[in-house]
């Protein structure tokens, strides 16, 4: 079966990896451990993909870590925080997006697909025209919708055109993978430091 359309995560596909550094920098910022600060903020991300505001995202975080404020301005805490948290998933991995704009211009359609906040893809768009790119842009606190929920790649698939054996989507989590691969989209788990050429054969394959 022909690959039509070609489904593209955003964090850790399309940038290069989330490094770690940025967690030592919002944990100075809060004056807590690395370590609780990443575990904090990884326990109410979901929510915060999926429409909870940037502020009260990050007064959950601080509330979880325990933070006192001892005469700091926390809404200026917050501002810094939500500074570096966007400056870490603003790194792009420049072969990627030529990945997609070289199968966009062989006639395939394209797709950003992304569990996002509204903060990064203000960013991201003040960077790039996402349309030069990709043919359709869903993102979870546009929508209302996170992945895996198989209503959200239900959505971009019908935004698409496409059915879904047609399509090939691509993402470093593996229960957004399971997720797709259950509505019978094709499926591509992005991890490891070969993952570009990987997923360059896995297609060139498809293709054949």
């Amino acid at each position: 079966m022909p690959l039509d359309a070609l489904i593209l995560d955003y964090g850790n596909v399309l940038t290069d990896p989330q490094r770690e550094h940025w967690y030592g920098v919002m944990a100075a910022e809060a004056g807590v451990p690395t370590d609780a600060l990443h575990n904090a903020y990884s326990r109410h991300r979901h929510a915060y993909d999926s429409g909870l505001p940037a502020p009260e995202y990050w007064r959950q975080v601080l509330t979880t870590l325990s933070w006192s404020s001892t005469g700091q301005d926390q809404g200026a805490i917050v501002a810094r925080l939500i500074e570096a948290d966007v400056s870490s998933w603003t790194e792009y991995r420049e072969e990627m997006w030529d990945l997609a704009r070289s199968f966009r211009a062989r006639g395939g359609r394209t797709a950003f697909l992304s569990n996002g906040v509204p903060e990064v893809m203000s960013r991201i768009r003040a960077n790039r025209s996402l349309e030069q790119w990709f043919d359709v842009v869903v993102v979870s606190c546009e929508v209302g919708l996170a992945k895996p929920d198989p209503a959200i790649f239900q959505m971009c698939l019908s935004r698409l055109r496409v059915e879904p054996g047609r399509a090939l989507f691509v993402d470093d989590r593996i229960e957004n993978v399971e997720g797709a691969a259950g509505l019978g989209i094709r499926t591509f788990h992005f991890v490891g430091g070969d993952a570009v050429s990987q997923l360059t054969r896995s297609m060139r394959s498809l293709a054949e």
